[in-house]
């Protein structure tokens, strides 16, 4: 009768012990699953904000001539920013291990195509200014390589995705490129400095922007549609200033005035010594006085008058968190 009831025990517990596997196997299934699905989310996101900046800067490159200086630069300039943003989403990603391959494709892809950006705002600059210039033709001759060589990751990166269910997006992942073969002939550094020379709107031109306006520590979130900042012992603000003209130009006032909703207002300034055409530079504001509860409006200001008169102010509203 004992061993009876200890064959039966062992049935039983064989059985339960089956029922558990597959339920952890099922269990780790799902998990595995949404970790895919978390991940592509994120991967195809990134691909068509790369596809709509693909597609900005063809469309730009093919239709040139209808570019004046300031909107030239002022677009490859988003481009470049966008793209940077993409790079750091991707840095902080933790892909599962059958996308690991396609998530190292990306990662090249988009830094590639960020700084082949940077190469080809320089390089067109430098060849709007003087078509003559070598070292803008081999500026630009390296970014329009590298284009084609972020391209050529991304095409890994979709390659890597065969034996993954994207259907679990619902759409297949975007096509990207900045150098579309149907176009190929015009991605050509040399016939890009002829057209650019003939085209009198990328003449010299003196235009210097508030081109962007950051936080450090950022923003924590949002409330009624304004960046909310905690508290910290010292709030920064970092201002890019870029010379959007060819004209070199020297001793830029930048002005940063804080207004709070009580009506106290707080002003700093700096100076640019001396800003070449169609480069960057970050000034950093430290100590901003801003207080817990308190909205504030921040306004920065080129000072320098130059050709272009509505980029030189950049203004936004945020609230400081009340709460530590």
């Amino acid at each position: 009768m004992r061993r009876q009831r200890r064959s039966r025990a062992f049935i039983l517990w064989g059985v339960a012990g089956a029922a558990i596997a597959i339920v952890f196997g099922v269990t780790r299934a799902a998990g595995e699953t949404e970790l895919t699905r978390a991940y592509l989310d994120l991967a195809f996101d990134v691909a068509k904000t790369e596809q709509e900046a693909a597609l900005a800067f063809s469309s730009m490159i093919e239709n040139v001539e209808d570019f004046d200086r300031a909107a030239m630069i002022k677009l490859l300039e988003q481009l470049e920013e966008d793209t940077q943003g993409l790079v750091d989403q991707l840095d902080d990603a933790d892909p599962p291990a059958p996308l690991q391959e396609g998530h190292l494709f990306l990662r090249i892809a988009t830094t590639t195509w960020r700084s082949a950006l940077s190469d080809a705002r320089s390089g067109l600059v430098a060849l709007a200014d003087s078509p003559l210039d070598e070292d803008g033709l081999e500026t630009l001759t390296r970014g329009l390589v590298d284009l084609r060589v972020g391209d050529s990751a991304y095409a890994g990166f979709l390659s890597s995705l065969t034996d993954v269910d994207t259907e679990l997006q619902g759409s297949d992942p975007p096509v990207v490129s900045f150098v579309p073969s149907a176009q190929e002939g015009l991605f050509d550094a040399q016939e890009l400095a002829r057209r650019l020379f003939l085209t009198e709107n990328l003449g010299p031109v003196q235009n210097l922007a508030v081109a962007d306006l950051r936080f450090e520590p950022a923003s924590v979130g949002e409330q009624e549609g304004l960046p909310v900042l905690a508290i910290t012992p010292n709030q920064t603000a970092e201002v890019t200033i870029s010379n959007r003209g060819n004209i070199p130009t020297a001793a830029i006032g930048v002005q940063l005035s804080l207004i709070s909703n009580a009506g106290d207002l707080w002003e700093a300034r700096q100076e640019i010594p001396l800003l070449e055409g169609g480069e960057l530079t970050t000034l950093i504001f430290s100590d901003l006085p801003v207080k817990p509860g308190t909205i504030y409006e921040i306004i920065v200001t080129s000072q320098f008058e130059d050709d272009e008169d509505e980029d030189n102010t950049l203004s936004m509203l945020f609230l400081v968190n009340s709460e530590g």
